[in-house]
């Protein structure tokens, strides 16, 4: 353990932890006092401390990628596609300010939970991103029309978003990844991921709304044959 912690930067309850989260694979352990790791864990705990630190992923996403097929090549991404991030960003939030002050958007009292629920982040200043801030007037929005607390539409819809929305990026982006790592160039992923987006958007609401028709023909369906 006093060799893995010095070839890969990272501590022995680091260490431990991405074991049992199956980060890391079990040591061998030829008695009951010792444990030999291999050049597997020094790899994987290099790979997995960059990705924090350079690409901002959080553990959940670099699981869903070590799971995937082909796990051990997605963990050289910084080097397949470094600035991909960075440029994305820059080429979807190129217009307006970077940052809008919530004093400025007169929001509601009855919307002050999504301030401290993960829904947005607020900074010290008392500002939010130019995307939080298109997210809170579109919430605004649908609470002027009538989606209010007091008729249901509470914390819980927006928990209920924050959860499938999670999960369905981190199934897209593994897919995303694991078919462009290796196979197209950077510039190439940067076109395909920022058009891709849109459409995608488009195309989730699309099969939204033809699923919420079909859901309420089936439930009018199924009501008239209960009658």
């Amino acid at each position: 353990m006093r060799d893995l912690e010095k070839a890969s930067g990272v501590g022995r309850e680091t260490i431990r932890y991405y074991i049992r989260e199956g980060l890391l694979p079990e040591p061998d352990k030829p008695s009951r006092n010792s444990a030999r790791y291999g050049d597997i864990h020094v790899a994987r705990l290099k790979a997995i401390k960059r990705l924090q630190e350079e690409r901002f992923l959080p553990l959940a996403v670099i699981r869903t990628l070590l799971e995937a097929q082909g796990g051990e090549q997605l963990l050289q991404l910084p080097e397949a596609f470094p600035s991909l991030d960075a440029l994305l960003a820059q080429r979807l939030d190129a217009a307006g300010p970077a940052r809008v002050a919530l004093a400025e958007m007169d929001l509601p009292d009855a919307m002050a939970e999504h301030l401290s629920d993960g829904t947005v982040t607020v900074a010290e200043d008392g500002s939010v991103s130019a995307r939080d801030a298109a997210i809170l007037r579109t919430m605004l929005r649908l609470h002027d029309i009538g989606f209010s607390a007091e008729l249901g539409f509470d914390g819980g819809q927006m928990r209920l978003y924050n959860v499938l929305i999670d999960w369905l990026t981190n199934q897209e982006l593994r897919q995303f990844l694991q078919h462009t790592a290796g196979h197209v160039e950077e510039a190439k992923a940067l076109d395909m991921a920022e058009q891709g987006i849109s459409l995608i958007n488009e195309l989730l609401g699309q099969l939204r709304t033809r699923a919420l028709l079909r859901k309420l023909a089936e439930w009018r369906q199924a009501g008239g044959d209960a009658r």
